[in-house]
């Protein structure tokens, strides 16, 4: 009985993110992205780092804050996710919007580069 519950469970679960592949797909090509962005960190006398393009964003100042920038953005990603996921059966449009919230901030970010 408890193990037919479970299974149950666990199944409609599925069901619910296979019916958000496409948000959770790209959620998660964001987090993979930023984590092996933070395997890849520039060496400390690199040159992005005083470049005249990155003097206004403030992970590039340093390489400590750099990474410190790139731990903390995955900390806050990881939270997102879980946020996302807890609102997808009852309020499935917030969800879809914290999915897609990464791709938002980065094309924030990048217009106001240019």
């Amino acid at each position: 009985m408890f193990q037919d519950k479970v299974k149950q469970a666990i199944s409609d679960t599925f069901k619910l993110l296979w019916s958000f592949k496409w948000y959770v797909g790209l959620y998660l090509l964001y987090y993979i992205i930023s984590i092996i962005s933070l395997f890849d960190i520039p060496a400390a006398d690199d040159k992005i780092f005083h470049a005249e393009a990155t003097s206004q964003i403030l992970s590039y100042t340093n390489q400590e804050v750099y990474i410190g920038s790139l731990r903390l953005e995955i900390i806050i990603l990881s939270l997102l996710f879980l946020l996302g996921t807890s609102n997808m059966r009852n309020h499935p449009k917030i969800a879809k919007f914290i999915f897609i919230l990464p791709w938002i901030y980065t094309t924030i970010r990048l217009i106001k580069l240019f």
